[in-house]
């Protein structure tokens, strides 16, 4: 296994050295795991003001969802965005800045989801959420302010594993709202046999561990399968008809090779598909806005693409 050190980026040096001797995820109870991403919420920088902000729910199979919509002026579309966290931990305020900054830029509107979280509500509870909300969503354009069938979809990490399952599950449906799904280093085959997480396996923030002990607390091998394309939409029988998409992936994260695989079944079924990898890079970079320059271009580029698809 490479050392970090050989590849990561000098800037992320230190964050994880720092890590080296605190417990990982998957050393951590979801108690303790919610309490440090909430206090690292707190520690980084806050997003900037947006014309409207609101907490409100929507009805979903499991009870009424919080969601969080961030309205500029005039939006002509809504982007249903999911947090990550292992599908254990995130929140509307772990998300909260990025989503700032994504309605800040692209223009349009966000509508930020507070899913169901493992392992109270494994698989397919948080799924289920991600979904509905979509679907009320698309249901509800002139309620949020927005222009019919102007929808997109967002979702970082496991969050980005729910956005590609809901594009699916949209697609089967006949939702035809979703012109945009924008997956954020997404992991998308349960079955875990990428090169890429055994390369990445330590040192790097996220373990490998990490990302078994994520699909088993949201239900892999007790409530759902991992050829069951709705946790791992990789395996799903067909991509054809899926919204474009952009992927956006770390260099430095086991995950990372799901991005490649993903966007390569997506061209081979036809669909408009990008993958913008970034070296030296690593898992949850998407959030490190004030930290690496390369947070704010991946948030701007997911932005642009947002913008141009809704229009």
């Amino acid at each position: 296994m490479m050392s970090p050190g050989d590849v990561v980026h000098p800037k992320l040096k230190p964050l994880l050295a720092a890590a080296a001797d605190q417990p990982s995820l998957a050393d951590m109870t979801p108690a303790e795991a919610r309490a440090f991403i909430a206090a690292r919420t707190v520690a980084r920088p806050k997003g900037p003001e947006i014309g409207h902000v609101s907490n409100f729910t929507v009805p979903g199979l499991g009870g009424d969802i919080p969601v969080r919509l961030y309205r500029p002026i005039t939006p002509r579309g809504v982007v249903v965005a999911a947090h990550g966290g292992g599908w254990m931990m995130g929140s509307l305020d772990s998300f909260d800045a990025t989503c700032r900054y994504l309605a800040q830029a692209s223009g349009q509107a966000i509508l930020s989801v507070d899913y169901r979280l493992a392992p109270e509500h494994p698989f397919p509870a948080p799924l289920d959420d991600v979904w509905s909300a979509t679907r009320w969503a698309a249901a509800h354009s002139a309620q949020l302010g927005v222009e019919a069938q102007r929808l997109a979809i967002l979702g970082e990490s496991a969050g980005g594993n729910l956005a590609a399952a809901t594009c699916l599950l949209a697609r089967d449906a006949g939702l035809n709202a979703i012109r945009l799904q924008v997956l954020v280093y997404p992991p998308v085959d349960a079955r875990l046999s990428i090169p890429s997480l055994q390369q990445f396996s330590a040192g790097y923030l996220q373990t490998a561990r990490d990302v078994h002990h994520a699909f088993k607390i949201y239900g892999l091998g007790s409530s759902v399968s991992a050829q069951d394309w709705r946790i791992s939409p990789l395996l799903a029988a067909s991509h054809a008809g899926l919204p474009s998409a952009l992927l956006i992936s770390a260099g430095c994260d086991g995950v990372r090779d799901d991005s490649f695989s993903y966007t390569q079944a997506l061209l081979n079924a036809g669909v408009n598909a990008i993958h913008v990898c970034y070296p030296g890079m690593i898992h949850t970079f998407f959030g490190m806005r004030g930290q690496v320059r390369d947070a704010e271009h991946a948030q701007t580029t997911a932005a642009n693409a947002i913008r141009e698809a809704i229009g």
